[in-house]
């Protein structure tokens, strides 16, 4: 799959030995004869990615979402995931775009088809899923950096998962409405990994609606809101918490945690954050 460069394991490069053929996540084949010079990321976590395996400087539009790391706020902001300005990538004139099916739409999709670009579609449903992200973007982009911050990654997914001990817990989004994941994302991926079981995980809709007296029948060991990482914002979710959920295990034995939805909710390389986050409260 990974094929050396003519010259040095430059990202800037645009020529190759040979031509790569890689296979996207709706089946589609891309060939790729040169390493694309002007891309665009309609994803945050694509975003992220990218910058991970040191392909940045490639990197010549992203979205108004796309804001870690720092530096990916100096790229030409393209517009919103759902309604990114086609009139700003047009000018830019990419040669690849990538997108997810989960944060962009269908119409986007069409839109930038029927426009002529080169369309590059990522969805990852796993922590499996988010590995072949990251060495199909390192096909694409192939660098020295991308080569050694793929093997790094693998070895810490491999120390990090399959804790054996499961205890219960239920996930939420959002706390209104009460927003859960099933066991068909990467969200419940990260936790199973980590040693959690997910009282969610059989739901038929992979973002189901909670009632709250379901919850409170369940009645989890474990409970974790995703959030922003903001103080005031954080007070806010612990004070319902500890008056509205009060009677929840979970609350009462303070086995209750915020964590930040910016970190846990895109499914990038600092996945690695957040199992390494949930393997301390597993270890606590």
């Amino acid at each position: 799959m990974f094929l050396l460069l003519l010259n040095l394991y430059s990202c800037k490069e645009s020529t190759r030995k040979e031509e790569v053929n890689i296979v996207d996540d709706l089946g589609n084949n891309f060939t790729f004869e040169k390493i694309p010079v002007k891309v665009i990321s309609l994803a945050p976590s694509i975003t992220e990615s990218v910058f991970y395996l040191g392909a940045d400087a490639n990197l010549i539009g992203v979205t108004n979402y796309c804001d870690y790391p720092e530096q990916a706020k100096t790229k030409t902001i393209i517009g919103g995931m759902l309604d990114p300005n086609l009139e700003i990538i047009t000018k830019l004139n990419p040669d690849l775009i990538f997108l997810t099916t989960e944060g962009n739409s269908q119409i986007t999709y069409k839109s930038l088809k029927d426009l002529g670009f080169k369309v590059f579609v990522l969805n990852p449903r796993n922590i499996t899923g988010i590995v072949s992200t990251l060495e199909k973007l390192c096909s694409i982009f192939k660098n020295k950096t991308s080569d050694d911050k793929l093997i790094q990654f693998r070895k810490e997914i491999d120390l990090l998962s399959n804790i054996n001990s499961k205890r219960d817990f239920a996930g939420f989004l959002a706390l209104k409405p009460l927003i859960s994941f099933n066991k068909n994302t990467f969200l419940s991926d990260i936790f199973n990994r980590s040693g959690f079981k997910n009282i969610y995980g059989d739901e038929k809709l992979d973002y189901p609606g909670i009632a709250e007296e379901d919850l409170f029948t369940r009645d989890p060991d474990y409970l974790f809101i995703f959030g922003e990482n903001n103080e005031s914002k954080i007070k806010n979710v612990k004070d319902e918490l500890e008056t509205k959920f009060r009677k929840l295990k979970s609350v009462k034995n303070k086995n209750y945690y915020i964590l930040d939805e910016s970190i846990f909710t895109r499914p990038g390389p600092r996945v690695i954050e957040s199992l390494k986050i949930l393997h301390a409260i597993t270890t606590n």
